[in-house]
């Protein structure tokens, strides 16, 4: 009987330990916050793994492809290392078809957009000033927008979540400027609200119709309108309306209110003005034509900055630029969404990794369709450690407590530097990919994929700080 009973308690105790030594099994400190939020297991996939070895820490589920939201950055960028490598560069070229007469350009002033994803406001005026430099002041004839070397998406700004003026949904394109956005600046002065744009553009008008109040701050989200509406004369005309405390202070709404190529022209026309120059015609989008007279060439930032910007501060319409780059370069122009997505699932085959159910959609992750597995992701992010890009890679991701969208999470938890994350943020999904030192030293990958109604708030950020903190103090 003694020994039947040994027996059975030595069955019970493996039943009971099992579970929890387990790779399939969910960390206990994971279980409590599932359970205290009531958020079902299935819900999420998680896979990690020390590198270097072959036995995962836990393998949960990590073969049900999941929306990775913008963890498919991780992808994007990666892909762009290996295929275009860190040093690579977009140009942005200045054409004439007409000729220099004095200070007078008698013809039209041509950009050549090149992809480049960081084209920026100070980058561009640098242009402008390098032409007036170059003895054009005035220009009689039009601005022709060459965009062509991408091909326009379809559909609009406000397909996917129906708010197509915030900046996150702006389309990508071949001459990109300054993200297609504006910073709207709000500053309350002793009697007046002062709203102003910057970039500054000759194709926007503001029309400022807020109450300035005294009270305190709350709510501002609902008690301050914007309306964008088009004018007769190719103007985008921007109303604010409401009540503005002047306790709120100084704010500001980045927004992207026109399309990319309008915007290009009324951004050009006001710096060109602004340092002296005249234009007499306008802003048209077409294709350089043959014979045209270069002007001046701008190189972008090497690839390895470009994609520090995107992982770190998570930008969807850079992303975006880059997987329209890696279609150009390896199928060849117009580039296009799905020729960048074939490129990279290619790229994964390649790898030896089966991409048979990776959907990349844009490349950004801002997508309802966009799918992978955790196993995928943890297979690059292992071969990305042993990559002879492996620096640039992960000098790109947000380190936990110091930058980019990791910058407020887990300070005083961990040591500094000790974890790279690149996370994921969408309605009913929350994730991240990267890499975990342990506080033993250990070097492990670590990938949470999560899609549940509501899981993109604070609940979805709970399970991986719990997941996080577990793998860092105990392995």
């Amino acid at each position: 009987m003694r020994a039947l009973f040994c027996k059975l308690v030595t069955v019970i105790a493996c039943l009971y330990i099992q579970p929890l030594n387990a790779a399939t099994s969910l960390p206990q400190d994971v279980v409590n916050v599932l359970n205290k939020h009531k958020l079902p297991h299935h819900s999420m996939s998680i896979l990690v793994r020390e590198i270097g070895n072959d036995q995962p820490l836990i393998d949960y589920q990590s073969d049900v492809p999941r929306n990775p939201a913008s963890v498919m950055k991780v992808v994007t960028t990666l892909a762009g290392l290996e295929l275009l490598g860190p040093d690579y560069v977009w140009e942005t070229h200045f054409h004439t078809d007409g000729s220099l007469n004095g200070d007078t350009l008698e013809g039209n002033l041509i950009i050549e957009g090149g992809g480049d994803p960081f084209l920026v406001r100070e980058t561009f005026w640098h242009m402008l000033y390098t032409l007036q430099l170059r003895g054009i002041r005035h220009v009689r004839g039009n601005l022709i927008i060459d965009n062509t070397l991408f091909r326009s998406e379809p559909g609009t700004t406000g397909d996917f979540d129906n708010r197509p003026y915030r900046a996150y949904n702006a389309f990508p394109d071949a001459a990109l400027l300054n993200f297609s956005a504006q910073n709207f600046v709000i500053i309350p002065y002793i009697n007046r609200l002062h709203i102003y744009a910057d970039p500054p553009s000759s194709s926007l008008v503001i029309h400022n119709n807020v109450k300035m109040t005294r009270g305190k701050c709350r709510g501002l989200r609902n008690s301050l309108k914007m309306h964008v509406r088009e004018s007769k004369d190719d103007q985008t005309i921007v109303e604010f309306s409401g009540e503005y405390p002047a306790q709120c202070g100084q704010r500001e709404l980045l927004r992207s209110v026109t399309n990319n190529s309008q915007f290009v022209f009324g951004v050009f026309k006001s710096l060109w003005e602004e340092m002296g120059g005249t234009i007499s015609g306008k802003g048209i989008t077409g294709k350089t034509p043959a014979k045209v007279e270069l002007l001046h060439k701008q190189f972008s930032r090497p690839l390895s900055t470009i994609i520090h910007y995107i992982n770190k501060h998570s930008n969807n319409v850079m992303a975006r630029q880059l997987l329209l780059t890696i279609g150009l370069e390896i199928h060849g122009e117009p580039a296009t969404r799905s020729s960048g997505e074939q490129a990279i699932r290619d790229w994964i085959e390649q790898k030896g990794i089966d991409a048979s159910d990776v959907i990349i959609e844009n490349g950004s992750g801002l997508s309802r369709h966009a799918r992978i597995r955790a196993s995928t992701l943890a297979q690059l992010l292992e071969q990305a450690w042993r990559s002879p890009f492996q620096p640039e890679f992960l000098s790109s991701l947000p380190i936990a407590g110091m930058d980019g969208t990791m910058k407020k999470r887990l300070n005083g938890h961990i040591k500094a530097g000790s974890m790279r994350i690149k996370t994921g943020l969408l309605r009913d999904v929350r994730s991240m990919a990267g890499y975990v030192t342990t506080k033993s030293g250990k070097n492990y990958v670590i990938v949470s994929l999560q899609n549940h109604p509501g899981v993109q708030n604070w609940t979805g950020t709970e399970v991986q700080d719990a997941l996080l903190k577990w793998l860092y103090r105990y392995h």
